[in-house]
């Protein structure tokens, strides 16, 4: 009976020993198992916050170049506009300083006689009024008799240099005033001016 007993118990330890270290081995697996998902959800987390904050660095980087260009581009524009106000008052001066009595007393005839080609009617040559004053009287008459026409040198104030040409009986008129062909000027100088830029611009990309 006593050995019964004892077998009993040794089966009864047994047993629980055995329950205990299953008990114990599925903790272990489970700690395992819960430790492996959490080593994974943080390696998953710190990859998305890894990603997103390369994200946000490359929007800041594409920001901050297009900040510059935009800033290059408004530079050169202003820069552009500097140099061509610049530009427009060095040409309508020098227009304005070249064209003197002497100079006035070549170009005349010459445009006179440009225009006068298929044309019957007299003309009018409208001048500034200090520049009027200055020009050889005579320039008139061997006008006249050069074109066969009658040809009228008559002052005009709101020319400051340069002169106008208009046919008696017509409205049109041709300028050829100092501001005219400053304008003209300035529109070649300043397409030149655009395309030096451009070419500038593009050395810097």
């Amino acid at each position: 009976m006593e050995i019964q007993l004892q077998e009993l118990l040794e089966r009864i330890r047994s047993e629980g020993v055995e329950t205990a270290k299953q008990q114990a081995e599925e903790i272990i697996r489970k700690a395992q198992s819960e430790a492996l998902e959490i080593v994974n959800r943080a390696k998953k987390e710190a990859k998305e916050a890894q990603e997103e904050a390369a994200r946000r660095i490359e929007a800041m980087e594409r920001a901050s170049r297009e900040s510059l260009l935009q800033a290059s581009r408004d530079a050169m524009i202003a820069l552009k506009q500097s140099v061509q106000r610049l530009l427009d008052t060095a040409i309508r001066a020098d227009v304005t300083a070249a064209f003197d009595e002497k100079m006035a007393a070549q170009v005349i005839p010459e445009v006179l006689k440009a225009l006068a080609l298929g044309q019957a009617n007299d003309v009018e040559v409208l001048l500034p009024p200090d520049l009027m004053k200055k020009i050889d009287a005579s320039l008139s008459a061997r006008l006249s008799k050069e074109l066969s026409k009658g040809v009228m040198l008559k002052p005009y104030p709101p020319i400051d240099a340069g002169f106008r040409v208009a046919q008696v009986g017509s409205a049109a008129q041709y300028d050829f005033s100092a501001e005219s062909l400053a304008q003209i000027l300035s529109a070649r100088v300043n397409a030149m001016l655009s395309d030096y830029l451009k070419e500038a611009a593009r050395s810097l990309d």
